[in-house]
């Protein structure tokens, strides 16, 4: 990750729209900006294409954020969420195991889904992952939405695991708690168990109007969740529905306690009353910044961007000068920091040679696609002046004396003296070379001296076209 960096998420919900906007510098991350907007719904499809393209333009126009750091969200329920368990004999050909496994885990065929997968934990025998499948036409309606504003996102996630990233990255829980996650989305409610900072089990169903509290503690139990560790576990409640009387209502039968997260080491760039309405889409630009727990990415592997690797001796050696620099700055540089420098610089020196190389090579480069450009023209129908001087010998009587000759655009001047100028013009237009054979200034008559003797000629000055040159 370098420092001062940035990151845009864009959290399409069923109902709203959130926009978030992550900064990083010098190891803090800042939620700079966000925004909360309701959208039409989606049976009223180009209105709510207008207005996302509207709300996201004016969004990223204001805070100048690059296009090519976004990441996005698609909504929970068009997703499937799995977690599921594999013998370690699977681990190097994971994805390919998993892909053969869809129409198993999910109503779709392998064919018609894009799916990513983040390994939860690794055992003996087996491997714990979080997978999750959406249908292609899901994904492939957002690639197109975002293409019309020129947006390409470097990711594709789902609430949950943005949420728990952000969970994860808070570093909220200690090892030995129970953690339970609960998105309240209306129309829906996630439940995302966390034991031993390990997730271990996820629900999403439709969330009812009332007894929260007693449907809640039936999934948990249903996990496996004894009695002891239920009443010692957690409940962090978050999402555009939640509020003061769902903590209330989830409150109760020993439970050790019902929460709103808090953001913990993310700051707040601006006055933010209710973070954990926007948790999860808080979560979702940190992929882009820093290292995330559920590396989940449902953008189709064709049109992920590769990251950069920068292999170039002299780019590692300029980061290690500003590296150096930087603690300079910051602690007065002791001996053995100058010593290093004395190293950097010396390195520096050596490679110096190599890049006045390189730059003799472009150099090289670009005088040789001019010579190829040139010759280009001539294969494309580009008549040389050799022809044309052969053309104007054998046309021109002996009597004739050229004294200027210009070529320019398919354009020849010609000027010179002779015993009768206007026989010339029909002599030229008699060629298949020229076309267009005409006078370009008035004929003089003047004497001229060749040799021992003086004659009157006649100055004349000719322009003419040359014609294209038949295929």
């Amino acid at each position: 990750m370098m420092l001062f960096d940035s990151s845009l998420g864009i959290d399409f919900k069923q109902n709203h729209l959130v926009l978030t906007f992550l900064k990083r510098s010098f190891g803090k991350i800042k939620l700079v900006d966000y925004g909360i907007h309701p959208l039409p719904p989606e049976s009223q499809k180009e209105d709510r294409e207008a207005q996302v393209i509207n709300l996201v333009n004016t969004f990223a126009s204001r805070h100048q954020i690059p296009k090519d750091r976004v990441s996005i969200s698609i909504p929970r329920e068009k997703a499937a969420v799995r977690l599921l368990r594999f013998p370690i004999a699977t681990k190097e050909n994971l994805r390919k195991v998993v892909e053969y496994e869809t129409s198993r885990y999910t109503p779709f065929e392998k064919g018609e889904v894009y799916f990513d997968y983040s390994l939860l934990k690794e055992e003996k025998d087996w491997l714990h992952l979080f997978v999750v499948f959406v249908k292609k036409a899901e994904v492939d309606y957002y690639l197109s939405l975002l293409k019309k504003i020129g947006i390409l996102p470097v990711s594709i996630q789902i609430p949950s695991a943005a949420a728990l990233n952000l969970f994860f990255y808070s570093d909220v829980s200690k090892e030995e708690e129970i953690s339970v996650l609960i998105d309240a989305e209306g129309p829906f409610l996630e439940i995302n168990l966390v034991q031993e900072k390990h997730l271990t089990e996820s629900v999403h169903l439709p969330m009812p109007q009332a007894n929260h509290e007693s449907m809640v503690i039936n999934i948990l139990k249903r996990s496996g969740l004894r009695e002891e560790a239920l009443s010692n576990a957690t409940l962090f409640v978050y999402g555009l529905s939640a509020d003061e009387e769902l903590l209330v209502s989830l409150r109760g039968n020993g439970i050790k306690g019902v929460l709103f997260p808090s953001l913990n080491r993310i700051e707040p760039g601006k006055t933010i009353a209710s973070s954990y309405k926007i948790y999860s889409s808080i979560g979702l630009p940190l992929k882009g910044l820093t290292r995330t727990r559920l590396d989940i990415n449902l953008l189709p592997f064709e049109v992920r961007r590769k990251v950069r690797q920068i292999r170039k001796p002299l780019l590692i050696i300029l980061a290690c000068i500003l590296l150096i620099l930087g603690v300079a700055w910051g602690v007065r540089l002791s001996t053995q920091g100058r010593n290093e420098l004395d190293v950097v610089n010396l390195e520096i020196r050596k490679r110096k040679p190599e890049v006045e190389a390189i730059e003799k090579l472009q150099k090289q480069k670009d005088d040789l696609g001019k010579e190829i450009s040139e010759i280009s023209k001539i294969r494309n129908g580009e008549i040389s002046k050799v022809e044309i001087l052969r053309e104007l010998t054998q046309l021109l009587p002996g009597t004739v004396w050229i004294w200027s000759f210009k070529y320019t655009n398919r354009e020849l001047d010609i000027g010179g003296f002779a015993d009768s100028a206007s026989d010339l013009i029909p002599l030229l237009d008699r060629s298949p070379l020229f076309e267009k054979v005409e006078f370009s200034s008035p004929v003089t008559k003047e004497r001229v001296m060749r040799g021992p003797e003086v004659r009157e000629k006649e100055r004349f000055k000719i322009k003419m076209r040359l014609e294209a040159k038949k295929s």
